[in-house]
């Protein structure tokens, strides 16, 4: 017997036998959960979206601390805040020139949806072409230009769906090893069917036409430029523990206390984030509290040292960093489970309410009288 509340809808003395059918659904498919594969899908997860991050930061990087051709880094994921799918980032110069960014840290066998997900991507980006001159630049833009960058071992595969496909995007590719970014290594190792020359020197400029920027001293600067990664901590639409680490590089040690204030996650926040508003990076400060409280990272401190603790014995950067993702997939785990429950509590009450049985779905359920 289950100690749970039945809902409202299960009808005046069924609530014995609501609690026993329940009680056997929630048995069976808590049995049926393969809790191990879910727990090994979260961590692919948090190392996708780790590596998406360094990603961005290495495409970004020659821009934060440089200006090559004029061009400087203006913003992460620009209209993030209108809800419509973006790129990852915004270059801009005084000319009036800019460059939309993409970072796929992976390209999958089907490159052509990565493809057709950047031409959404570059349509949204035109149709807010007013918007994003008057909120971000307060000038005209005079020519726009669209980049992909992945790791160099994808950017021949992109290169080539991007030609076959007869889309206008440059790839970039970052060597992480050397931490070098290259616009001219990506090329495909043969000439696409399309490709419109009938020469093959037209054809090689043709090809060197569509994977360079027009402006060729950017070409020039961005040939295996140096980069790094750690520009761009905060994403807003990252995973809540990838964002999350923003609270273990903000956080203190007080005594054998790991802790944190707002200030400190804010000004983290601020810093890091690059050119959002104080409004967005109060949304954000809002929501890493609040995610930190949801799996039980932050806890309120009735301390005068800090506004939040950090539920964990270690003080440890890297400690902390992996207790966080525990808890992230604990807390996840945690929420499937949470909807089997949820699924079992909708099933058992439906078929209560109808009085039929529940053997049919294979639950072992017993008949009218045989719960309990």
């Amino acid at each position: 017997m289950t100690n749970v509340d039945p809902p409202n809808s299960v009808p005046e003395g069924q609530e014995t036998k609501f609690r026993g059918l329940y009680g056997k659904c929630v048995h069976h498919k808590l049995q049926e959960f393969p809790e191990t594969s879910k727990r090994e899908d979260l961590r692919e997860e948090i190392d996708i979206q780790r590596n998406h991050r360094k990603l961005i930061s290495y495409s970004i990087f020659p821009f934060a601390q440089d200006d090559p051709a004029g061009y400087k880094f203006l913003k992460a994921e620009p209209l993030e805040e209108l809800g419509v799918p973006n790129f990852d980032f915004l270059l801009w110069n005084l000319d009036g020139s800019v460059i939309f960014g993409e970072a796929k840290s992976s390209i999958p066998d089907n490159a052509t949806k990565v493809v057709n997900q950047l031409e959404d991507r570059k349509e949204i980006a035109e149709d807010h072409q007013d918007y994003i001159e008057e909120e971000y630049l307060g000038s005209e833009i005079n020519h726009m230009e669209f980049v992909v960058a992945t790791y160099v071992n994808h950017g021949d595969k992109i290169a080539k769906e991007i030609i076959e496909e007869g889309a206008e995007f440059i790839t970039w590719v970052v060597d992480a090893h050397s931490d070098t970014l290259w616009v001219r290594h990506a090329r495909p190792t043969a000439f696409p069917d399309n490709l419109e020359a009938e020469q093959p020197d037209a054809m090689l400029e043709e090809l060197e036409r569509r994977h360079t920027h027009d402006i060729s001293s950017l070409n020039g600067e961005l040939d295996r430029v140096t980069t790094s990664f750690g520009q761009a901590d905060v994403l807003p639409t990252s995973i809540i523990v990838d964002r999350l680490r923003v609270v273990v590089q903000a956080r203190r040690v007080e005594g054998r206390h790991p802790c944190v204030d707002r200030e400190d996650i804010r000004e983290y926040v601020a810093e890091s984030s690059l050119n959002y508003t104080e409004e967005r990076v109060e949304e954000i400060v809002n929501d890493l509290i609040e995610g930190g409280e949801n799996i039980n990272f932050l806890s309120e401190w009735e301390d005068d040292r800090a506004g939040f603790k950090i539920v964990s014995n270690y003080t440890a950067k890297d400690d902390l960093e992996q207790v966080l993702e525990d808890k992230w997939i604990d807390w996840r785990i945690e929420g499937k489970k949470d909807e089997l429950r949820e699924e079992c509590e909708d099933r058992v009450a439906a078929e209560i309410g109808k009085q039929s049985q529940l053997s049919k779905y294979g639950l072992g359920v017993p008949d009218d009288g045989d719960e309990e």
